[in-house]
């Protein structure tokens, strides 16, 4: 990967960690979302599909649950509206950072392949070795 690409998923990665936890901040959540991020990306490794998108989807997937746990892929898009407003410059995936967002449960149909990947990475983050233990250290407390 070249430099200046690496440089462009950092600032994603930044700019949309970044914005979970100031709008949130959970804990819980945060892990999850981590694992989905790391599920999403590693799903794209080695093709042409923009990492941003599906980092900045990541983070942003489950936002809404602050406000409506069983409508948040509704509720979320309001946060990635705010995203949006924050960082202008990621105007060019918002059609996709949409689509991830609204459809990334179980009975959603996602648009792109993006939304599918995220679909998907949000299922799979259940099984990463971080969400693993974090439940396990969650649960004996």
């Amino acid at each position: 990967m070249p430099a200046s690409e690496e440089v462009l998923i950092q600032a994603a990665r930044m700019r949309a960690e970044n914005f979970f936890y100031l709008t949130w901040g959970d804990e819980e959540m945060g892990v999850h979302s981590s694992c989905v991020v790391e599920a999403a990306t590693s799903m794209a490794t080695g093709t042409d599909l923009n990492l941003q998108v599906l980092i900045t989807a990541g983070w942003l997937h489950d936002l809404g649950r602050k406000d409506d746990v069983e409508n948040h892929h509704i509720a979320g898009l309001l946060y990635a509206e705010k995203f949006l407003e924050m960082y202008p410059s990621c105007k060019n995936i918002e059609e996709e950072i949409y689509d991830c967002i609204k459809n990334h449960r179980s009975s959603g149909s996602p648009a792109t392949v993006y939304g599918r990947i995220i679909q998907a990475a949000d299922k799979a983050a259940f099984h990463n070795y971080r969400w693993i233990e974090f439940c396990r250290i969650r649960r004996s407390k």
